[in-house]
């Protein structure tokens, strides 16, 4: 170096500097790439941690549902033999008096035509 000067003696010092600036400059770059790599899997982290907090309130809401669902069918089985039981106690019943009333009138009738029957055999 001549008063302060930097003087490139051969051309192969200049390739020494260029490639100097070269290794900087991609070992920057490589820097670059592995500050961005980790942030996006910083962000592809939250995401999963996102997911999977919102799926897991979707299953603590589908077994409330389950549960409530399970519980209003047990309840409906119990509802469901009851308005059996009365279905049958009402319209069974309402069909029993009613086929009892015909038997009953059938037999009226019979009596009074085998009545009306002896009384015309006695008149003649």
């Amino acid at each position: 170096m001549n008063g302060g000067r930097m003087i490139l003696s051969t051309s192969q010092d200049l390739l020494y500097v260029i490639l100097a600036i070269c290794v900087v400059w991609f070992t920057f770059f490589l820097c670059w790439l592995l500050y961005q790599a980790a942030r996006m899997l910083r962000n592809a982290n939250r995401i999963i941690e996102t997911v999977t907090h919102k799926l897991e309130l979707i299953n603590e809401a589908v077994q409330f549902m389950r549960e409530k669902i399970d519980h209003v069918s047990k309840n409906m089985g119990v509802v469901s033999s009851m308005m059996a039981g009365l279905a049958e106690k009402f319209v069974v019943g309402k069909l029993v008096n009613k086929l009892e009333e015909k038997i009953k009138n059938n037999e009226r009738q019979k009596s009074s035509k085998s009545k009306t029957k002896a009384t015309e055999g006695k008149k003649k």
